[in-house]
């Protein structure tokens, strides 16, 4: 039987201060499939589009799924602007 992905609100204001509650969610959810609800973010900083894009690499080479469910226009132009999107794991790259 397949658990249930482990699931985050990301903060509308993505930016370094938010990057300690996103690192200590990802850091709890090792081993697990996880989406993170984009849906309401306004604003993203560089370091916390770095910790994204590394995350879903390292999901993707232990073998579970990492997804960005429903991204804010706001996001994904941010990611986009930055060259990370789709996230890497999105690729198929990887």
């Amino acid at each position: 039987m397949k658990t249930q992905p482990a699931t985050f609100v990301l903060p509308r204001t993505l930016t370094f201060e938010a990057c300690t509650d996103l690192h200590e969610f990802l850091t709890s959810a090792q081993g697990a499939d996880v989406v993170l609800d984009g849906s309401g973010v306004t604003r993203l900083g560089g370091i916390a589009a770095q910790l994204l894009a590394c995350a879903s690499i390292i999901w993707s080479a232990a073998g579970h799924q990492f997804s960005l469910a429903d991204p804010s226009d706001s996001l994904r132009k941010g990611l986009t602007t930055l060259a990370l999107w789709p996230l890497p794991q999105q690729q198929g790259g990887i």
